[in-house]
């Protein structure tokens, strides 16, 4: 089974599950879009990975007439946004993998959630090249995702916590198709992403929140 099957299978539930699978599911989405510094009020960005739409609901909030384009394997995830944002002439919807995308012209955002870990080191070096040369100058790149640690121990014990925190909220068999999900896991350390960013032609990079496994990366051209 391809990666956009599983997630055409679990399309219709993804949402409802987020809170409970994400421990940090508030933090971790309100910030990916807070610091984004962009000064205007009609953006145009583009959402790899976008699923259902999630984090594109929050930045419509501070930036509620930008123009999104929004990018996924999985046209059954991309169904559940484009009914959310129906009747929404700003929002665009790419059923493409987004290494192999094309697009014209520039971008001053791009974001994405939980989407970049499925790649390996070589795509990932490829992603960020790619969209961070989409950039104007001073535009924001944001990952929100998941993370590893450059100490295999570390990393361990912040997964078997987030595991920890998820089966108070869920039931083992929502967990075991989360486990089903995970197979196609391939994260990188946070320092390993900031590098492809700044390599990229990021003038400032960071990291304003981790959380154990989770956590936003920002660059900014």
């Amino acid at each position: 089974m391809e990666i956009q099957d599983i997630f055409d299978n679990h399309a219709k539930n993804y949402d409802n599950e987020r809170r409970d699978l994400i421990p940090c599911f508030d933090d971790f989405y309100r910030i990916a879009i807070d610091v984004i510094d962009f000064k205007g009020d009609n953006p145009r960005v583009i959402d790899l990975g976008a699923g259902t739409g999630l984090l594109t609901l929050f930045l419509l909030e501070k930036y509620p007439n930008a123009k999104v384009v929004l990018v996924d394997l999985a046209d059954n995830m991309l169904d559940v946004a484009r009914e959310r944002f129906k009747g929404n002439e700003n929002i665009s919807f790419r059923n493409e993998n987004y290494l192999t995308a094309e697009f014209d012209g520039e971008f001053d955002i791009i974001i994405s959630s939980l989407s970049i870990h499925h790649l390996n080191q070589e795509d990932k070096v490829l992603l960020y090249n790619k969209y961070v040369n989409l950039l104007n100058d001073n535009g924001n790149f944001v990952n929100a995702d998941h993370f590893c640690e450059a100490d295999d121990r570390v990393y361990k014990k912040f997964y078997k916590k987030n595991d920890d925190m998820i089966l108070e909220k869920v039931s083992l068999e929502s967990f075991n198709k989360v486990n089903e999900r995970r197979k196609f896991d391939d994260p990188d350390s946070i320092q390993f992403q900031l590098d492809c960013l700044r390599e990229s032609g990021c003038d400032l990079v960071g990291v304003p929140y981790k959380f154990y496994t989770y956590a936003i990366i920002w660059g900014q051209k």
